[in-house]
């Protein structure tokens, strides 16, 4: 696979097809998904994988049997062996549309849009776009077993419906990414089911969700390494000064360091224990590495402690929407996605 927006022309074999929109046209639809949510609006949806966005494990098997056998004929006809990630359908009527979005941070993953409407005009609306900065790379009519390929990186949407259209545009969609493409994020996802992280809650989705967010921030965005992302992940298995919830006790070290490795098992045991973010700002404004302690006390640490332990706040704060109150983590930021 490469970073290149691509088109598949009569997706899948007539008997293939008809299995399949019989089953998207079945799906109970549930109003309230939003491909944004920083835009406050929603559209119709059913996922059929019940899979998160946060997953990189693969759910093919999650999947009803007609569509397990529609994504392996999609690798062997056009995408050669993947993992799938994501399965769903979205559905949108005029007054409903989508707003500009990613699907996912890492430069691993794809997306594959198959429309779904076996009439659609062009005087309807309802185009995918991918865009390019402020340019449109790429607009696609909804065309029936159509599909349209590109990086789950690449900012996209769909546009609305103009007022005349009758229809219900219907979509299905396929996320996948390259096997094996981050073997230490698939350690660490099932490390965190396996301790039922995604039922800890945290800020308004579950802790599972909130930390492997962090680490896709810190190794896609803020190009951090292996041991910075790991610790990013697990930064608040232990709790945080903020965050109350220990999903894990002190004396069960041993467990996240054979995760992360010992490195960045004493980067989460600082953040665990330092007055953050305050402390990290102070530290970034006064240029020292000495840090506050939730015990009173002070701790020296490395240069390159510091730089780390300031870009997983960074990720944190981020995924939150919170980065914005603290101007030198801010400016940290800024250096490092320039």
């Amino acid at each position: 696979m490469n970073s290149q927006v691509w088109t598949i022309d009569q997706v899948f074999a007539p008997a293939l097809l008809t299995a399949v929109a019989d089953l998207v046209e079945s799906a109970p639809l549930k109003y309230g998904w939003a491909s944004n949510k920083k835009m406050g609006y929603t559209h119709w949806n059913h996922d059929f994988a019940h899979a998160g966005s946060d997953n990189g494990l693969d759910c093919t098997q999650a999947l009803p049997q007609t569509l397990q056998v529609a994504w392996e004929y999609l690798q062997q006809e056009y995408l050669g062996p993947q993992t799938l990630l994501r399965c769903y359908t979205n559905a949108h009527t005029y007054g409903i549309e989508g707003n500009p979005h990613t699907d996912s941070s890492r430069d691993c993953d794809y997306t594959l849009v198959i429309y779904m409407n076996p009439e659609w005009r062009r005087e309807w609306g309802g185009e995918t776009f991918v865009y390019e900065g402020n340019q449109i790379r790429h607009a696609e009519l909804p065309a029936y077993n159509h599909g349209l390929v590109f990086p789950g990186a690449a900012w996209h949407c769909a546009r609305s419906l103009t007022r005349i259209c009758p229809e219900l545009r219907r979509t299905l969609m396929f996320k996948f990414a390259t096997p094996n493409a981050d073997p230490q994020r698939d350690r660490i996802q099932l490390f965190l089911q396996m301790l039922g992280a995604n039922r800890v809650k945290h800020s308004g989705r579950n802790l599972q969700r909130h930390l492997l967010s962090t680490y896709d921030l810190l190794k896609y965005t803020l190009k951090q390494d292996s041991v910075t992302a790991g610790a990013g992940a697990l930064h608040s298995i232990f709790g945080t000064n903020v965050f109350k919830t220990k999903t894990l006790e002190k004396n069960q070290r041993p467990a996240v360091a054979a995760v992360i490795g010992e490195e960045a098992t004493e980067l989460v045991e600082l953040f665990r224990d330092c007055e953050r973010p305050s402390t990290l700002e102070k530290a970034l404004a006064t240029g020292t590495p000495t840090l506050k302690m939730r015990d009173g006390s002070t701790r020296t640490v490395t240069e390159s402690q510091l730089n780390s332990l300031c870009a997983i706040e960074v990720a944190n704060l981020r995924d939150q929407d919170g980065l914005g109150r603290w101007p030198h983590l801010s400016q940290f930021h800024k250096t490092r996605t320039r």
